[in-house]
């Protein structure tokens, strides 16, 4: 009974830290960010809250209206958002239950201001549902994590559980219309959605296949979970989806101490940079806080210095913001000892939300616009130009081919199908002429992919068509490769490879795919990225990533575009400044002239048989840094003759002029990454 006594006197003091609400101690009601009241028409009275016995175990009827906070006037947003708030029923008194009343007044004092400073954010690209149940007590909460680490027990096959699974219910038979869905919570609310994740959906598939997300915040989402619910996947960057984004906020001197919504083995993603290890996210990549001005109420954006880094041993984000910890709000010191007990000195539980809010909201834009963008289907065969008939050889390849869709016809599409059988056939001849260079060594895969329509993007900035090759294109190679290594790959270690629009492609597999999946990345044996630039910046902003020095070193980046002397001060659409460029006769990034004596022959089709042939001393090879490319005098190939390239570009002889010295590197890359990686 002492223990009890304890632990609710520590509850007492800590009620408006679980809560936002706290900010607003001392304040009038807060206003919405619009400067409008926020107060939702809920009907409600000391009555109605009343009625509702909180002993009972029948679900709460939610074809009422007045069971809802909110509920959206009209569904105007391809995406909904089903929303449960953190504890906001306190009640100390002898006489006080467990569980809330529906429409308890604690409860209705303090709902505004958490969907001010949480639920909003996701108000902007989606249709929020926000139900009221009937909660836990903070105090049998507080109880929970203290005896057992985790407040599970008081929800699991408790009211709040019963009435969460009666609001989804209801939700998804007549609110949500087959739509995606995102399912967001804080505190209690979180640790009820963790709840809704590992039971409720692995009742209802079907409604799961539709989740976007689920921003799980201010409460541990374990390895465990993960562990025991195999359907559960933690997200591993900015805009996976189907996926579980959580993460508890302290300060670096909470480390070591106890915080009640912190779970042994929890794990967190940084809300700045969307990374999971720890790599720090300064103030500057922070969109904007948002704070509540304590004597008015009002809402404004302000740097606070709210920098992230995860601490993956403690499962939570670090930040240095300048805002109140939980334990710092309270003069009383007595009261900050207790709060200190349940959080620790430094937590910025009441901060989970609003210290990251812009950084949020711009993520939920992110993630639905992913999670809109269904890839193609690469289970389907039909959807690879090639796939070996046995992997016999020790390492793969995974080949990305250059444009092969030039549609100039008024009206064509930026982005081609994939089934457009143009880009299928030129693809297949790409295939011939690039990717049977690999095949030799090893086993080659190739996917189809939907690409960007060159003829029909050729007014675009290099910024806007960037941005197209990073939405359909890359859906698709993702998607390609989540496959592949699910399905083919067994293990092995890997090459990259590319050209042109495929190597522009590989940039984004090396700088968002690979960096999301370093298991993988560790068994990169070389990403051969011909035909388009590699940058400087690009290498800065990738520090995981390494350029290649010679010709055996491995897991890093082999990059060239071919050029005469005449397109030295020409644009083209694959040369970027500060390009990287290593020359693929003698394997040098300096300016060594390579005479054609060390070209071992070049592989170039006879226009007249059609048939390939090898052409010996088919090029020489000399650096020219000032542009990042190789300058060749070769007179095996004519220059390409295409606009946005230059009059003097030789892009068609990248792999052609060099053929049989990048098949040889391929190989010495191979024997130097398994003689590197011997046990």
């Amino acid at each position: 009974m002492e223990r009890r006594m304890i632990k609710n006197r520590i509850c007492s003091i800590l009620i408006t830290a679980i809560t936002i609400g706290m900010v607003f101690s001392g304040c009038g009601k807060p206003e919405a960010l619009d400067g409008s009241d926020s107060t939702q028409e809920v009907v409600q009275s000391k009555e109605d809250a009343d009625s509702t016995n909180a002993s009972q175990t029948d679900p709460t009827d939610y074809s009422q209206a007045d069971a809802w906070y909110k509920l959206p006037d009209e569904t105007a947003k391809d995406v909904d958002t089903f929303f449960i708030y953190p504890t906001l029923y306190s009640d100390f008194g002898e006489e006080a239950t467990d569980y809330a009343g529906l429409h308890e007044e604690m409860v209705m004092e303090k709902i505004d201001s958490i969907y001010l400073t949480q639920a909003s954010v996701f108000e902007e690209s989606t249709n929020l549902y926000i139900p009221f149940y009937r909660q836990a007590n903070i105090t049998i909460e507080t109880e929970a994590a203290f005896d057992s680490g985790d407040i599970e027990p008081v929800l699991k096959d408790n009211l709040p559980e019963i009435d969460i699974n009666a609001a989804l219910d209801y939700y998804f038979e007549h609110y949500n219309e087959g739509r995606p869905f995102i399912i967001a919570g804080h505190s209690q609310g979180s640790a009820m959605t963790r709840l809704v994740l590992k039971d409720y959906f692995a009742a209802h598939p079907d409604y799961y296949g539709r989740m976007v997300a689920a921003y799980v915040i201010g409460y541990s989402v374990t390895q465990q979970d993960l562990d025991e619910n195999p359907h559960l996947k933690f997200a591993r960057g900015a805009d996976d989806t189907g996926v579980i984004v959580s993460w508890n906020t302290e300060g670096e001197g909470n480390a070591g101490q106890k915080n009640i919504v912190v779970v042994d083995g929890g794990i967190s993603i940084n809300p700045l940079n969307w990374k999971r290890d720890e790599t720090h996210a300064t103030a500057e990549e922070n969109l904007g806080s948002l704070i509540i001005d304590q004597a008015t109420g009002e809402a404004h954006f302000e740097d606070v210095g709210a920098d992230a880094q995860v601490d993956t041993g403690r499962g939570v984000v670090i930040s240095h913001a300048d805002y109140p910890f939980i334990s710092g709000t309270d003069p009383d010191e007595k009261a900050r000892a207790l709060r200190e007990t349940a959080f620790g000195t430094e937590s910025f539980h009441n901060g989970d939300y609003t210290l990251f809010y812009n950084n949020i909201k711009e993520n939920v834009k992110q993630r639905i616009a992913s999670f809109m963008e269904e890839a193609s289907d690469y289970s389907i065969q039909d959807n690879w130009l090639h796939l070996p008939d046995e992997a016999a050889k020790r390492v793969d390849t995974i080949y990305l081919y250059p444009t092969a869709i030039m549609d100039a016809s008024e009206g064509a599409p930026e982005i081609c199908e994939i089934d457009n059988e143009s880009m299928r056939t030129m693809a297949k001849g790409f295939y011939e002429g690039q990717a049977v260079v690999y095949d030799e060594s090893t086993n080659v895969y190739a996917p189809y992919y939907r690409q960007v329509n060159l003829a029909a993007v050729t007014g675009l900035s290099t910024e806007e068509r960037d941005a197209l090759s990073s939405s359909t294109p890359q859906t698709d190679v993702f998607a390609a490769l989540d496959y592949y290594f699910e399905n083919y790959n067994g293990g092995r270690p890997f090459i990259l490879a590319g050209h042109s629009q495929g190597s522009q492609m590989l940039t984004n597999v090396l700088g968002k795919y690979m960096k999301d999946h370093e298991d993988y990345l560790k068994r990169m044996v070389a990403a051969y990225v011909i035909g388009y630039s590699v940058t400087d910046e690009f290498l800065a902003e990738h520090p995981y990533l390494t350029f290649a020095e010679g010709e055996t070193d491995t897991g890093v980046i082999v990059s060239w575009n071919t050029e005469g002397e005449g397109n030295k001060d020409q644009d083209s659409f694959v040369i970027l400044p500060g390009a990287k460029c290593i020359n693929p006769l003698n394997w040098a990034t300096d300016e060594a002239y390579a005479p054609a004596t060390l070209n071992l022959g070049g592989r170039i089709m006879n226009s007249d048989s059609g048939e390939y042939e090898t052409v010996p001393e088919a090029a020489d090879a000399q650096i020219y840094p000032e542009r990042g490319v190789i300058i060749t005098t070769t007179t095996a190939i004519n220059p390409v003759a295409a606009e946005g390239f230059g009059t003097d570009s030789f892009h068609n002889g990248d792999y052609s002029l060099f053929y049989y010295n990048l098949q040889e590197n391929v190989e010495k890359r191979i024997e130097a990454f398994f003689s590197k990686n011997k046990k």
